[in-house]
């Protein structure tokens, strides 16, 4: 199966197959940090604004491959409540990784520069991410924007497990993946040339790159 450039040539690649969707003018938001050099330039080639989606993973403290939910930069979360059960985090344990991460996710959004999220009632949005393995996260994405008051949600990766779409499919309205695959796809990175952490210098370059917001330049 071919391989991706970068996160930005799975960006461009993107963008040209997702022309169709700009005649309905949506919210293009990334999913940091990974999903931001890939939204940037579906958001340069609609001629739009570039927001990030303000979550943060939630990470099991002695395993941190393990995610078990995320939390947004206002203190809401979204839990694999299972998973929880699984791995035997208590509540006050939960309650204190949540807060730290927020913590962090507030230093993350300052830092970045990151624009606020325009208020999404009878919105649609344009989700992306670099890639779906379990689907979890885009569906976490997808439940947060929900409860934003997103009326429409499109979203888009670059690659995915067949079972991830599947998935996902059925909490969002529109799907878009350039490529689906039926084998394990145990990293994402691995369909990818180069797939670098992705530095704070590297999101606020990116969120220059878009044009700003209106309604933040208006007030």
């Amino acid at each position: 199966m071919p391989k991706f450039k970068d996160r930005e040539d799975a960006g461009r690649q993107l963008a040209s197959q997702l022309s169709a969707w700009k005649a309905q003018n949506p919210v293009v938001m990334g999913i940091p940090r990974g999903g931001i050099p890939v939204a940037a330039p579906v958001a340069q080639s609609f001629n739009l604004p570039l927001l990030l989606l303000p979550m943060r993973r939630l990470q099991v403290p002695w395993d941190t491959k393990i995610v078990f939910g995320y939390v947004t930069d206002e203190g809401g979360v979204h839990l694999n409540q299972p998973l929880i059960g699984q791995v035997r985090l208590t509540v006050p344990e939960v309650q204190k990784i949540a807060r730290r991460e927020q913590l962090n996710l507030q230093k993350d959004l300052s830092t970045w520069g990151a624009p606020p999220i325009t208020p999404l009632e009878e919105q649609t949005v344009l989700l992306i991410d670099d890639g779906m393995h379990t689907g979890w996260t885009l569906f976490s994405a997808l439940e947060m924007l929900r409860a934003r008051g997103a009326r429409r949600i499109l979203a888009a990766v670059p690659v995915t497990h067949f079972r991830a779409k599947r998935f996902v499919g059925r909490h969002c309205d529109e799907l878009m993946c350039i490529q689906t695959v039926e084998t394990p796809l145990y990293e994402i990175g691995n369909y990818y040339e180069d797939f670098p952490p992705v530095s704070n210098e590297q999101v606020q370059s990116l969120l220059k790159t878009v044009p700003p917001n209106p309604r933040q330049s208006a007030a």
